[in-house]
């Protein structure tokens, strides 16, 4: 059995996964990052196959950082994490480069950014990440893991992951799955083998062992912890003889420190060993000589022979300036031997003493919640303290801490309602809808006035994250509150007809403006008057007065909205930018959306930025790019469930990426956004309902089964009638009558026209819509001469896709009227218009049709190869100049006013065109073609 040597000790029977390691820590010499992931059962040898892991990174000239997740820090943000990063001897990244971190939602998104950012620069020479003890990662470290491997797949970083056997289903099963479809390596640890026992058993006893003694070790069922306890516990005891180099069992019998239980263990040490023991395991992995000094109230110097003792004994184990348990085995095991009363009050006591020695109540929470006691007022100030500065990264957890101090308090504390209010509130942001919603019936009311228990809903319905239709319940359930003032009244009203709308509820959002006009204005309130503002632009938008639209919104962003409306002025924004597309000045609509985009990124507003990449996903795709539509939206909606779609925006971003999907043949793509569209298609909004229903429709159109479109249709309500969407593409009236006419079913055709012309009558100088109404109608009526007006007109606006169906319909009907010259003369410029946008399955079928009339010939289009250099779109080129340069992600997204998460894209796009893996194997790509353009 070949075995491999440390400096201290030797590891055995692990040459299989030690070769996995080998070989992925290789890659780092080629520029390229891997991920390494190791579970196993306690005891079974992760944390020794990291030690390892260092070893070998040490003959890469890697620099390693080691962290270890807690079960004490389990609400702690990117604890581990932070500690691989920035801790040790020689840390791989200088805590003081870390940008102070600021308050607010968006915090952990950012701070990711920032180590991103960090890690590229420090990548210079190979780094080694290795984290421990993953089963108990704060979510914090498990989103970081989630994005950081992949962005950083290109650098030279190993992400070597250990824990548990890994629970299907958990948090950390998601990350490891997702890790794993991106290419991550695992290694599950098996027992060890018999002739690794063997070898093993040898190493301790430094004596060959015989027969009885392996059949005796083989209880340790090839668990290395339980069989270097048991066989050290052979040769205290002295049921080994060691002669002329062979270990004899003397006594085939368990030793005492593996037969009897830690209790039975623990008792054989004196009494203040035993206290000691007790004291240290509620003070987490690692402890000081002076907290252990404060938990038992005694001087320092009195406890030096009970950590002797405690040494001796193999409990304890000396980590730098630091003591510790051995191993998390012997620590739970001390745990388990007191009782549970003991047990708890010793976790409320270390909570004390950590507070003590500087730790904040974040790190001290989750001890906290399972130790304190009812009326513990300390414990009920540290747990509210806790859940203020978890909430906004982390309202799931928040929402555990403010619960648990609900359950402290006495029935009329001071603190209830303050409590219950915080609570709805973070259910609610952390997307527990249900659980918010029942909460807050039972508790809200009964503890909260009326004023207080307004302004709960008024945060709620002001809540951007959160579903439309939820936040309009929430005003909903507010309006309904007895004694509410004039000017609660306005603020709630105002917002109602906004969330309205935003649900794709206009009907109800007439109706709520209406009401509402008078009492806002009365209200003097600056931000009602605004927001209903904005609501009835949105209304006019809906019905097609897009001009009227624009001017609202414009007026509203001119009024602005007062102190703490920052987020909807963002929101407003980026519906600017939409009515500039609809009206056609797509240039004017994406100059705006690169300003927001900077100015998103300069002051660290993850949401506005997400919603303004998003809305500019949207435009590419109108605008005929459509492989940078898919660099911009693809990777932002989750198609596992766990994330919502939430609000028009993000619904019409989906239908984007999907349309994106099926234009250029991305097959992986379109089944996922078919999946989320189909859960959008369950949602009780009707605006995700009706975009989920035409992306389903679009699909199924693709696919050759109009039937299955209309049902698509139905099934997102109104009998089929979804257009115009919210928010809207003005050339969709083609798409839906070809659905309609291709299912039979003309009176939806014929219904669709009427609003199509309706919508040019209202806008008569917005060529695409014109374009669109010309387009419908001659689709409807076959008449070729209002499908040459609809080219025409598309023919002078930047909508490419709008423009390449209107030749491809014009040109079918050419054919069909016998002008087959200049039938395949507009096939032909259709063909040339959709390979000039990449969409690879529309020129197929067009070049379907030409083949059908006999046209063989190979027509000229600017279409690009699908690998190397000339493959690379503009995007692309711009990307991976910067990048080659040494910029990092963030400074290319910064130079070229895009997200990180679009420089991403388009580098992973890139790298698979020009078959690299590394930015170093790029920057010669870039170099051999320095005088391409």
């Amino acid at each position: 059995m070949a075995r491999t040597t440390t400096a201290s000790t030797t590891l055995y029977g692990r040459d299989p996964e030690l070769h996995v390691l080998g070989a992925a820590l290789s890659s780092l010499r080629r520029g390229s990052g891997v991920v390494v992931v190791i579970e196993g059962s306690p005891g079974i040898g992760k944390s020794r196959l990291l030690a390892e892991t260092v070893r070998l990174a040490g003959r890469l000239s890697a620099r390693v950082g080691l962290g270890e997740a807690d079960p004490s820090e389990a609400v702690v943000e990117l604890a581990p994490l932070l500690r691989a990063l920035f801790d040790g001897s020689a840390p791989l990244l200088d805590r003081s480069a870390l940008p102070t971190a600021r308050s607010g939602p968006e915090q952990r998104y950012w701070l990711v950014q920032d180590l991103e950012s960090l890690l590229e620069g420090a990548a210079t020479i190979p780094l080694v990440v290795c984290l421990d003890d993953l089963q108990w990662a704060d979510s914090g470290t498990l989103a970081a893991l989630r994005t950081l491997p992949a962005r950083l797949a290109s650098v030279p970083i190993a992400w070597i992951l250990a824990a548990r056997l890994i629970q299907a289903g958990s948090a950390l099963a998601d990350v490891v799955d997702r890790l794993a479809s991106q290419g991550a390596r695992r290694i599950t640890l098996e027992p060890l083998t018999e002739p690794a026992v063997a070898e093993l058993a040898a190493d301790v006893m430094q004596a060959i062992p015989d027969q009885p003694l392996l059949e005796l070790a083989a209880d340790a069922a090839g668990n290395p912890f339980f069989l270097v306890e048991l066989l050290r516990g052979l040769r205290e005891e002295r049921l080994v003889r060691i002669e002329d180099g062979m270990a004899t069992l003397v006594e085939a019998r368990l030793p005492k420190r593996v037969a009897i239980g830690m209790r039975q263990r623990l008792a054989r040490l004196s009494e203040s060993a035993r206290q000691l023991a007790a004291a240290a395991a509620s003070l987490g992995r690692g402890f000081t000589v002076a907290e252990l000094a404060s938990m038992l109230g005694v001087p320092a110097a009195s406890l030096l022979t009970p950590v002797e003792q405690l040494l001796d004994a193999g409990v304890f184990a000396e980590r730098a300036d630091r003591l510790g348990f051995r191993h998390d085995i012997i620590r739970e095991a001390v745990r388990d031997s007191t009782t549970v009363s003991a047990r708890r009050a010793l976790d409320r006591q270390a909570v004390d003493v950590l507070l003590a020695a500087g730790a904040i109540p974040v790190e001290v929470a989750a001890q906290l919640a399972t130790s304190a006691e009812p009326g513990d007022e300390v414990a009920i100030g540290l747990l509210e303290d806790a859940a203020g500065t978890l909430g906004q990264r982390d309202p799931a957890a928040a929402a555990e801490l403010t619960c648990r101090a609900l359950a402290l308090i006495p029935a009329g504390h001071e603190a209830a309602g303050r409590l219950v209010a915080t609570t709805t509130i973070l259910l609610h942001a952390a997307g527990k809808t249900d659980d918010a919603q029942t909460f807050a019936r039972k508790h809200l009311r009964d503890v909260v006035p009326a004023a207080q228990e307004a302004a709960v809903f008024l945060s709620l319905a002001s809540m951007f994250a959160l579903s439309p239709d939820v936040r309009a319940e929430a005003g909903q359930r507010a309006l309904a509150l007895r004694d509410l003032s004039d000017r609660d009244r306005a603020k709630h009203q105002a917002r109602l007809a906004y969330n309205l709308i935003q649900a794709g509820r206009p009907d109800e959002a007439t109706q709520q403006v209406q009401q509402s006009r008078e009492t806002v204005e009365r209200s003097g309130d600056l931000a009602a008057r605004s927001i209903l503002r904005l609501a009835e632009g949105a209304l006019r938008y809906v019905d097609g007065h897009f001009e009227d639209a624009l001017a609202a919104h414009e007026q509203a962003m001119r009024d602005g909205f007062g102190p703490g409306e920052e987020t909807r002025e963002w929101v407003t924004r980026q519906w600017r930018s939409e009515l500039l597309a609809v009206l056609d000045r797509f240039d004017e609509s994406l100059e705006l959306i690169a300003t927001g985009i900077a100015a998103a990124n300069r002051e660290r507003q993850a949401f506005a930025l997400d919603f303004f990449e998003t809305w500019r996903g949207r435009q590419l795709f109108q605008t005929g790019r459509l492989a940078d539509a898919a660099a911009a939206l693809e990777g932002r909606f989750d198609a596992t469930g766990g994330t919502p779609v939430v609000g028009g925006l993000y619904a019409a971003g989906v239908v984007a990426l999907g349309r994106v999907a099926i234009h250029t043949g991305d097959e992986r793509q379109r089944r996922e956004t078919t999946t989320v569209a189909r859960r959008m298609l369950t949602d009780g909004t009707p605006a995700n309902r009706a975009h989920g229903g035409w992306l389903l429709a679009l699909a199924a159109m693709a696919d050759g089964k109009p039937a299955d479109a209309r049902a698509a249709l139905d099934a997102a309500g109104s009998a089929g009638r979804i257009t115009p969407l919210y928010p809207i593409d003005v050339t969709d009236d083609p798409q839906l009558v070809r659905i309609a006419l291709a299912a039979g079913d003309s009176r939806l055709a014929a219904d669709t026209v009427a609003a199509a012309e309706q919508r040019a009558r209202r806008n008569p100088g917005i060529r695409s819509v014109r374009a669109a109404a010309a387009h419908a109608r001659g689709l409807l009526s076959t008449d070729v001469a209002l499908l040459e007006e609809a080219c025409q007109l598309f023919e002078a606006v930047p909508r490419p896709m709008a423009h390449a169906s209107a030749l491809e319909d014009l040109g079918v009907a050419q054919l069909r009227t016998g002008a087959t010259e200049s039938g395949l003369d507009t096939l032909g410029r259709a063909l040339v218009r959709y390979s000039d946008a990449g969409a690879i399955w529309d020129a197929g079928r067009v070049r379907g049709r030409l083949r059908a009339n006999g046209v063989r010939r190979r027509l000229v289009t600017n279409t690009r190869p699908n690998t190397g250099w000339a493959s690379l779109t503009d995007s692309e080129l711009a990307v991976v100049r910067l990048i080659s340069q040494g910029l990092t992600n963030r400074e290319t997204a910064e130079r070229l006013f895009i997200s990180p998460h679009t420089v991403n894209s388009h580098l992973r796009h890139a790298f698979t065109k020009l078959e690299v893996n590394s930015r170093l194997e790029l920057a010669r790509v870039v170099a051999a073609n320095a005088g391409e353009n």
